[in-house]
């Protein structure tokens, strides 16, 4: 009877455990990813590469960090992959349909994660520059037209938008509050660049919902004064751009700012030099722990996040601002105290 019992006991056991590893679990783990010396080469390529412009040397290591994503709809992970990154301090479980929402398809995802970080390399560099106080040119330009736009045939994607009304029109803002000025009668008259010819084209907004629409979807280009490249290959999202724009502020001055130095951080950044907040900062943590780094640069937004859940060893710093994080390198490569810096732990 015992021997049954134990077999029975056996038999469930080797069950539920084949069952745990092939039964899919509609969650995704995120983990810590690759991590990228930014002041180095990926794929054999250097990742920051700046053409027209004078270059230092660079020393040290400044890591970009990545989340790596186990698991989306079309391949699920298992029970046991998702019982076991429950356990692990390092790894977080989310549920599918928040990861991908319904409708939403992993090309999707993909694709704005790869427009994500275009647009922080951009951001990056004009971050940059402005620290360094190099002049630069910011120009709206149209990504794409809304449904039923007032505009069709007369703007197209691509078209930058030099002016309304004879205003210069250089940022996004300032576009959409003239838009909300029209008299209700007199066209627009907008100027425009198409395919490097300028030209002007008279546009009567649409009012939808109490406001006036021209019915362009419109961002930021900038005109840089020489060549900066940014890229990490495939990775998508925009979480390494602080890391970029301290990488080319690194390059493009004297002395390395990182000295030997190995720091890494996480931050997105806007053209004024502000740090935004990330997802994954915990996944991020433990990447640059496992890479070596002793000092990591936190977005202040997430450092909530990272109480209690920091590395050993691993000295969590919280920035707002681009020139904070200057400030905390230029103290590191000076060999001086940094305990006057606000940590994400006080």
């Amino acid at each position: 009877m015992r021997r049954i019992i134990g077999f029975t006991s056996l038999s469930l056991l080797v069950l539920a455990a084949v069952l745990a590893f092939t039964v899919k679990a509609p969650f995704v783990i995120d983990q810590p990813g690759p991590v990228f010396n930014v002041l180095d080469k990926t794929a054999g390529q250097q990742i920051i590469k700046i053409q027209g412009h004078e270059t230092y040397p660079v020393t040290g290591q400044l890591d970009a960090l990545t989340v790596e994503q186990v698991g989306d709809p079309s391949d699920e992970p298992s029970w046991a992959q998702v019982l076991l990154a429950y356990l692990d301090p390092s790894k977080d479980v989310i549920p599918m349909d928040i990861a991908y929402p319904p409708g939403v398809s992993t090309t999707q995802v993909y694709a704005e994660d790869a427009q994500m970080m275009q647009a922080s390399q951009q951001d990056a560099q004009a971050a940059a520059l402005k620290y360094l106080g190099i002049a630069y040119q910011s120009r709206v330009y149209v990504d794409s037209m809304m449904t039923d736009s007032a505009a069709t045939g007369l703007i197209a994607p691509g078209d930058f938008i030099n002016s309304l009304d004879g205003v210069p029109m250089d940022n996004t803002d300032t576009l959409r509050a003239q838009i909300q000025t029209w008299d209700g009668a007199t066209p627009f008259k907008i100027g425009i660049e198409h395919k490097g010819v300028s030209k002007v084209v008279e546009v009567s907004p649409k009012k939808l919902q109490g406001r006036f629409y021209v019915g362009v979807y419109v961002g930021y280009k900038y005109v840089f004064p020489f060549k900066i490249d940014v890229s990490l290959g495939d990775v998508g999202g925009p979480s390494a751009g602080t890391m970029f724009a301290l990488g080319i502020i690194d390059k493009l001055t004297p002395g390395a700012l990182l000295a030997k130095n190995h720091v890494a951080g996480t931050g997105t950044i806007d053209p004024s030099g502000a740090v935004g907040k990330i997802g994954g900062i915990v996944q991020k943590m433990y990447a640059a722990k496992a890479a070596g780094a002793t000092v990591f640069l936190a977005p202040s937004d997430n450092c909530s996040e990272t109480v209690g859940k920091t590395p050993s060893g691993l000295k969590v710093f919280r920035i707002k601002q681009l020139k904070q994080a200057v400030d905390i390198l230029t103290a590191m490569q000076s060999g001086s105290s940094l305990s006057g810096f606000a940590t994400c732990s006080k």
